[in-house]
């Protein structure tokens, strides 16, 4: 039988693959013989791009909810407590029913993907799916109709011009998009400009959603994150292609155009763009941490089976 903490590192490892703000994987893990322990990054923050924080609990929420998933497929139940420090402890329980095994298979072949989509258009069935996964997890999604697409435009615009302004920001960036960051970062892509059926022109087969909820809280953001890491391992597993847009959500006044949009009273956690590639070929994977950077062996702990 494979020891409990070798189940908890093979998570944690898994959970690396968990999308995060401009790629910075800012977590950290400790695990011990039958815990881990997930705690923000401290070196991997960005003041001027997230100054509360926001996009890196959300961040994290995603790797919480990628080690879940993979200790499911492996057979076990896991208690999750939420707390501020560590923001989660992941208990493993007793040996269980196997699950997840789909979403776990997903993991490693999720991929941001910021290129133009196609004409197919994700269909109905699959965005239902979609939203519903994400209320699972306490979560609402707002589709973006197609009379919607202007002001979603115009929303990103704005939360361009308003990042173009904010001392620090663009440095920021610029720091994690040239390959500066050891193990992390993003490749330089412009922000898209948005289209879709309404514009008939480039990625018209673009749809858009928006997570949203009644929070604002760390915890609220954190929940966020676990949402969006089940929306994007179903979409994978359904065939469809995902880019996660926080552009509009790290200024006030873009997100507040954004819940405009939305039209009732929400916070808005990003923008989620779903279609289908032009190119077949997946894109190229996103640099990943050295598993010796996020994760920490507590005295006792052994990853043998």
């Amino acid at each position: 039988m494979t020891s409990r903490t070798a189940v908890l590192a093979h998570a944690a490892r898994l959970a690396r693959h968990a999308p995060s703000i401009l790629n910075t994987q800012p977590w950290q893990w400790r695990i011990g013989r039958h815990t881990a322990e997930l705690r923000p990054d401290p070196a991997r923050l960005l003041p001027h791009v997230d100054p509360q924080q926001h996009l890196t609990l959300l961040s994290c929420g995603a790797a919480l909810h990628h080690a879940t998933v993979a200790a499911h497929a492996l057979g076990w139940d896991v208690l999750v407590e939420r707390g501020h420090d560590p923001l989660a402890r992941l208990v493993l329980g007793n040996p269980a029913e196997q699950r997840d095994a789909d979403l776990a298979a997903a993991i490693t072949r999720r991929h941001t993907d910021r290129r133009p989509f196609g004409a197919q258009t994700p269909s109905d069935e699959i965005i239902t799916e979609l939203r519903g996964v994400a209320a699972t997890h306490g979560l609402h999604t707002h589709l973006v109709r197609r009379d919607e697409i202007p002001l979603l435009a115009a929303t990103i615009a704005r939360a361009a011009s308003d990042a173009a302004h904010r001392p620090g920001h663009t440095a920021e960036v610029a720091h994690w998009t040239t390959g500066a960051s050891s193990g992390g970062g993003v490749r330089p892509v412009p922000m898209r400009a948005l289209h879709g059926p309404a514009t008939g022109d480039g990625d018209i087969g673009a749809r858009y959603l928006v997570l949203h909820g009644t929070g604002d809280t760390p915890a609220d953001w954190f929940r966020a994150g676990e949402a969006l890491s089940a929306l994007l391992l179903t979409a994978t597993v359904r065939g469809l292609a995902c880019s996660p847009m926080s552009e509009p959500v790290e200024a006030p006044w873009p997100r507040g155009l954004l819940a405009t949009l939305v039209g009732e009273p929400c916070h808005p956690y990003l923008v989620i763009r779903c279609g289908y590639p032009v190119d077949d070929e997946p894109p190229p994977a996103a640099p990943r941490r050295p598993e010796a950077e996020t994760t920490t062996y507590l005295m006792g702990a052994s990853t043998r089976p």
